[in-house]
């Protein structure tokens, strides 16, 4: 641990001198004391995704007084002090991250931890030094106070998490090869899967069985129960699938997919005109069109089921798919292939 030094100021400022006042010498003051120690429960960390909804690291300090001479005469609150964490990856805190405080510790999961300093513009699996301190506010008049800094050396993980899927849908209770991806690790997760109906699988949040796994509640498919006395989820249809889950309310739901069409400047945006295949062995979707620029330009979406609610594209032109993003393909005859197999990273590529 690696404690600041304690520090201890008193400021004793007179607010107020009251002219006119019934009765001699009537002033009010304002004392504030700040002895405050802002103490970190470690300095250097390593984030890992086993780690990520457990506490890994605490800040606390002391409760700050403020005391006012006449202060239900004149008004002025003792609530008028306040604390705020400050985070940043330099120690001169040219732009820091800030975290108004109203108690006297803050706790971090890994989680949260991970995503303040990818934040802060950290890479993951890089190490490097970020500075906290507590800045004390007394009044908008007055000089902020400060504790000394905190140095942590922490090492962020990548954000994404996964909720892997044995059984039926990655071919045994031992194989982990179909997941589910969460972006930002915050329990909300999705993936698309091609299932046979009756298909048994479960959800397990490491890709060996350790850690949670949730099946189902016995009576409500639809809800994920970790607990011991869990049933198998399943399928009870099968087709093409958008499949999501949700770790903080115990919920998962599928979409059924009964087609992708290609829609854009080329067909008039036809929701129906440029239908795309699907190839089972390698898990893509493809369609062949001779795109040529429309009234308003040469760019195409790819929807789902026709209704505009799923929509993709890639704006920026990298093959990663974005939701409710345009594509801009070349002039002439080419075929577009869009892969969803990896809920990590759906792609849309065009030859």
């Amino acid at each position: 641990m690696n404690c600041c030094k304690k520090y201890f100021i008193m400021l004793l400022l007179p607010l107020l001198a009251l002219t006119g006042c019934k009765k001699d010498g009537d002033r009010v003051t304002l004392e504030h004391i700040a002895n405050n120690e802002l103490v970190a429960s470690a300095s250097e960390l390593v984030l890992t995704n086993a780690t990520a909804g457990s506490n890994v690291f605490s800040l606390s300090w002391s409760k700050d007084s403020l005391r006012i001479s006449n202060s239900g005469k004149y008004g002025l609150a003792t609530t008028a002090l306040s604390n705020t964490l400050q985070f940043d990856t330099v120690n001169t805190f040219t732009h820091p991250k800030e975290s108004v405080e109203t108690g006297v510790q803050k706790l971090f999961t890994g989680t949260s931890l991970n995503m303040l300093v990818l934040s802060m513009g950290m890479v993951p699996e890089e190490t490097k030094t970020i500075y906290i301190r507590l800045k004390t506010l007394v009044g908008a008049n007055l000089e902020p106070l400060y504790t000394p800094t905190v140095a942590l050396k922490v090492t962020p993980f990548n954000l994404v998490s996964f909720l892997y899927m044995p059984g039926d849908l990655s071919g045994g209770w031992n194989s982990y090869t179909t997941k589910l991806c969460s972006p930002t690790s915050d329990g909300k997760y999705e993936g698309y899967v091609n299932a046979a109906q009756w298909n048994n699988f479960k959800l397990s949040e490491q890709s060996n069985g350790s850690g949670v796994v949730y099946g189902s509640l016995p009576n409500e498919l639809y809800k994920l129960d970790p607990s011991a006395a869990q049933w198998n989820i399943w399928f009870d249809e099968g087709g093409y699938f958008l499949v999501k889950a949700n770790t903080n309310d115990l919920s998962w739901s599928k979409t059924k997919i009964n087609s992708f069409h290609i829609s854009g400047d080329f067909n008039d945006w036809s929701t129906s005109a440029t239908p795309m295949s699907y190839d089972a062995v390698n898990k893509v979707w493809t369609a062949t069109a001779n795109f040529q620029a429309g009234q308003w330009g040469n760019s195409f979406q790819i929807i789902a089921n026709g209704d505009w609610v799923i929509v993709y594209g890639d704006e920026d032109g990298d093959g990663k798919i974005g939701a409710g993003e345009k594509v801009y393909p070349p002039t002439g005859t080419h075929t577009v292939t869009m892969n969803l197999s990896n809920p990590e990273k759906y792609t849309i590529t065009i030859q």
